[in-house]
């Protein structure tokens, strides 16, 4: 308990006026630095929040893992078997009394896919679990390897590619990628969802019903920065919002959903849809680490023109060109191109000569802004691909326009299993084995892929340039 005087708000031996100074003393200013701060200041009271502000992704982010189905999977290696057909043709059932019966057979296919390693490493010291500190060490570093874990897992669900980084597992890009129908992509060719969204929306709802596809489109799942577009699109006058209070109006009429002849389309805003990837320089600028893959050796451009271009009259001018090496470790610093000159009708064929250390499995392809500068943080994600040989040649004729996003329209009906994840292992915690360090290490572990069961079900619509991103960079310059 302390002595009376204190309470009294006074110091044996010190008079009251005194104290009254060194509590003026203690409690003034503003410095912060607790290094700098010298006689009276070095005594402030502190004020510690109980609670960890933290500005990072939260659960509820993850919005694709999140909302797919989880099932098991039995084997490193999973199989099933897909049906691509019922036998037969419209119109082949008919026949003749008599006729010999024909035989239409259903087709199968067997699908397999690989079961992926998302792992991470984390350990506190014995002396951060003896401190009295403000978040318990052990528990906060558990929840930053299940955040960690799960950005892996949602970002790979839409852009994984196993042809780039072994490791990954194939996103639901590269599902639909690999199924080589042109209609199952659409091309926003640099517009926002706002000006003809709803049109490409309806496309795409369209296709996946129709017949041998057989599907529902439920959700699609976009960038915040588009489907802060699609909110702006709504005429003022039906952006008011009432409560059945008459006291109360509330501004505004968020587009939670497309109505359509083939069923309702949920909106899903997901912050990992970007509008295009930044080099990893340009976000650390301290460098790399060292277990990133060494950078090519040089990247050689040369400029011819291809009737099927897509550098219209619009796109002519000056650019410059980059690429980072790739692997499961990270991305390397960028190689760049001098400055290119593209006309109307252009396309820009890149050669690629791999490391010395060849120890990339595929290169990110940046580009600059239409007369912008050859500067990391001026560039934008055009592509990956898979590094092929010692040169490997990529060719950009403005099919993948840098700064924009993508939109995924989904068939997420639970009876139609169209698409889901399948784990061998849960999100799980590894005790790892003690050093001769005084330190508690364990791994946490998730062994998943994501299995596009029905790739006809499904669309995305590339090339989307909202205009908020619009305003921050323009592919146009």
């Amino acid at each position: 308990m302390l002595p009376a005087q204190f309470a009294q708000g006074a110091l044996p031996g010190i008079a009251s006026n005194d104290w009254e100074g060194m509590l003026k003393a203690i409690t003034a200013g503003y410095g912060s630095d607790s290094a700098t701060l010298v006689g009276g200041g070095s005594l402030r009271l502190q004020s510690l929040e109980h609670t960890l502000m933290s500005v990072v992704q939260s659960y509820d982010d993850f919005v694709l893992f999140n909302r797919l189905k989880k099932t098991p999977a039995g084997a490193t290696v999973d199989e099933w078997t897909e049906k691509t057909s019922v036998g037969g043709r419209p119109g082949s059932g008919f026949s003749n009394e008599l006729d010999d019966i024909v035989e239409r057979s259903a087709s199968y296919d067997r699908k397999v896919a690989m079961v992926k390693y998302l792992m991470t490493r984390k350990n506190v010291s014995i002396v951060q679990l003896a401190q009295k500190t403000i978040i318990e060490a052990k528990a906060d570093e558990e929840v930053n390897g299940t955040l960690q874990l799960l950005t892996s897992a949602e970002w790979g669900c839409f852009y994984g590619d196993s042809s780039v980084v072994a490791q990954e597992f194939d996103g639901i890009k590269k599902a639909i990628d690999d199924t080589s129908l042109a209609d199952h992509v659409i091309d926003a060719g640099g517009l926002d969802l706002g000006s003809a969204g709803f049109q490409h929306i309806l496309n795409g709802a369209q296709t996946v019903r129709k017949f041998g596809n057989f599907g529902r489109i439920t959700d699609i799942f976009l960038s915040t920065a588009a489907q802060t577009d699609l909110d702006l699109s709504l005429d003022p006058a039906f952006r008011v919002m009432l409560d059945n209070n008459p006291a109360s109006v509330g501004i505004g009429a968020p587009v939670a959903a497309f109505k359509t002849s083939f069923g309702q389309i949920k909106t899903n805003p997901d912050i990992f849809v970007v509008e295009g990837a930044v080099p990893y320089e340009a976000e650390t600028p301290a460098g790399n680490t060292t277990t990133n893959p060494t950078k090519p050796v040089s990247v050689t451009p040369v400029i011819s023109t291809d009737a099927a271009s897509k550098f219209s009259a619009p796109w002519a001018g000056l650019y410059y060109w980059g690429v980072a090496s790739v692997n499961a470790y990270g991305q390397s610093d960028v190689v760049k191109t001098a400055q290119q000159t593209i006309a109307s009708g252009d396309k820009c064929t890149l050669t690629i000569a791999a490391s010395g250390a060849q120890d990339e499995t595929g290169y990110a392809i940046f580009r600059s802004r239409l007369g912008g500068t050859s500067a990391s943080g001026d560039m934008r994600l055009v592509k990956r691909v898979a590094r092929t040989a010692a040169s490997t040649v990529v060719v950009d004729k403005n099919d993948d326009i840098p700064g924009t996003s993508m939109a995924f329209l989904l068939n997420m009906l639970p009876q139609m299993d169209a698409i889901g994840i399948r784990q061998l292992l849960p999100m799980t915690r590894f005790q790892l084995y003690p050093t001769a360090k005084a330190e508690d290490p364990w791994a946490q572990l998730l062994f998943m892929y994501l299995r596009v069961t029905k790739a006809r079900q499904h669309v995305y619509i590339k090339n989307i340039l909202p205009a908020t991103a619009k305003a921050v960079w323009n592919p146009q310059g």
